[in-house]
């Protein structure tokens, strides 16, 4: 289970009529300020529940839409681009005295939803006002990504898979927020600002939403079962870099930070302790099932008196906590009990305790492990797992042994077939679909003798009908082959690597 922080789609608006203040040369652009009014009072009168719009209609509206934040998100995407296509036709007159009077008319006012001065009274949310249009575009693609990042978090108990995807939309959208559009926000220096229009604010909800993506591949991975426990702790452990990254942000020496609430820096440090104790307690059991059962002790051990003091006030977090701290105090008392009967190992403590990025060869021999102490590299395509990376069949040395030396690893529960290049291979998947795998030549890497490298081309058929994946990671490929070629997804590298007075891919 993860933390839930759904604060940040919270915002507030005051009504603006643009056709009201703005005065319009012709008809055309009058009929642009009504559509730009006329979009935004639909998201107005959402944020704002002031809408009598009934869910029927609203979902006959967006076209069928059930999912309250789909909705949000479509009419976030209609206002949009009438927003910054009237921004772009402004900023030709920005310096114009007239343009100035008008957007200090409009009154764009917004209130905060992650603030520590936005407190609520009698009389509802503290309302900034900045006199900039951009003002306005920074605080709908704050709210755009908070949209997605609910829609994201909507997904967690029926498609992690997508669920991912999203999270990973909106950090793309927080990091355009803090590095395109927040810069461009020139306010006075006597206007206070919400921290959504602060690009620390912004940056950190990109690693954030980072880290969620990640906590759900890894989340993915644990309820398949087939992953080792090395793999799981790093997993884990990247969620908590990427946390404290956003941590980093916010506290970088901008000053930024200082005006983020408690209760929002709260949820990133327990997600990073919560991810940490985690990471911790997969790392304990590859190191038990490695025969150290000592040192596994002393993992949890540390991991457990580490989370205590790291647990979250707020009781929704605090449950979540309490629940994993019983889980490897559970598995603290059973590997205790082991080393006191059977091991009788030291058991270390401090500096001597390895730590998960550390740690990078945990895990047995057997095969269902050995998949991830190599970190092979596999797509998903459909029921069926292909494997694409060069350790399976023969040496990897690029034709000069001397200088390069991977050997060959083997598998005993996969399937491996080798392609020379220009061969194909067809595979049944469980569901009845059939993958199939063709080897157009790739370069040559190495000296001119050196075999020719493979990119891949994975039609899949199904019922559903048939898609298309065509792998190539060195950007070389042969013309004459793939020109009679369709693919509906390509996978290969767009820049060259360049050696000194050489291109090697």
């Amino acid at each position: 289970m993860m933390l839930q922080y759904r604060d940040l789609a919270k915002l507030k608006t005051k009504k603006i009529v643009f056709e009201d203040v703005i005065a319009a040369r012709d008809s055309a652009t009058l009929e642009h300020l009504k559509e730009l009014s006329s979009k935004r009072r639909v998201i107005e009168e959402s944020i704002n529940q002031t809408s009598y719009i009934t869910e029927a209609i609203a979902r006959e509206i967006s076209g069928g839409l059930t999912s309250r934040c789909e909705q949000e998100r479509l009419r976030l995407e209609h206002y949009l681009p009438l927003l910054e296509n009237f921004i772009s036709h402004a900023d030709l007159i920005s310096s114009n005295s007239q343009m100035v009077q008008w957007t200090s008319q409009l009154k764009i006012r917004w209130s905060s939803a992650s603030s520590s001065s936005s407190f609520f009274d009698l009389r509802g949310p503290k309302f900034f006002q900045i006199d900039n249009l951009r003002f306005e575009l920074v605080m709908i693609h704050f709210l755009y990504g908070a949209t997605l990042r609910e829609r994201a978090s909507e997904f967690l108990s029926t498609d992690l898979k997508q669920s991912a995807f999203i999270f990973r939309e909106a950090a793309g959208v927080f990091h355009y927020l803090a590095h395109e559009v927040i810069p461009s926000l020139q306010s006075p220096i006597s206007a206070e600002r919400p921290s959504e229009a602060s690009s620390a604010l912004s940056a950190a909800m990109s690693f954030i939403c980072l880290a969620e993506a990640q906590a759900v591949y890894t989340r993915r991975a644990e309820e398949k079962g087939n992953t080792g426990f090395g793999v799981l702790a790093k997993l884990h452990y990247g969620v908590v870099e990427l946390l404290s990254e956003a941590t980093s942000v916010i506290h970088s020496g901008t000053g930024e930070g200082k005006t983020i609430s408690s209760r929002f820096l709260e949820f990133t440090s327990s997600c990073k302790a919560l991810h940490e104790l985690r990471s911790k307690k997969h790392l304990a059991e590859g190191l038990r099932n490695d025969g150290q059962v000592g040192v596994s002790v002393g993992v949890l051990c540390d991991a457990l008196i580490s989370s205590k003091k790291k647990t979250p006030g707020e009781d929704s977090w605090k449950a979540v906590f309490k629940n994993e701290i019983e889980i490897v105090a559970n598995t603290l008392r059973k590997f205790e009990h082991e080393n006191e009967f059977v091991w009788h190992e030291k058991i270390p403590h401090g500096d001597e305790l390895p730590s998960p990025q550390e740690e990078s060869t945990v895990g047995s021999t057997s095969a269902a492990t050995a998949t991830d102490v190599f970190m092979l590299t596999y797509l998903e395509v459909g029921e069926a797992n292909v494997l694409v990376d060069l350790f399976l069949v023969g040496n990897v040395d690029f034709g000069i042994p001397g200088l390069y030396d991977a050997a060959k690893e083997v598998l005993t529960n996969f399937q491996v077939t080798y392609l020379e290049p220009g061969q194909s291979f067809e595979i049944k998947a469980k569901n009845g679909s059939k993958v199939g795998v063709k080897a157009p030549a790739g370069p040559v890497l190495g000296p001119p003798w050196q075999h020719h490298e493979k990119g891949l081309e994975i039609p899949h058929n199904s019922p559903q009908g048939q898609l298309t994946l065509y792998y190539e990671p060195h950007c070389v490929y042969d013309k004459d082959f793939l020109e009679k070629e369709r693919a509906n997804i390509v996978i290969t590298l767009v820049i060259k690597q360049l050696l000194p007075k050489f291109t090697l891919v």
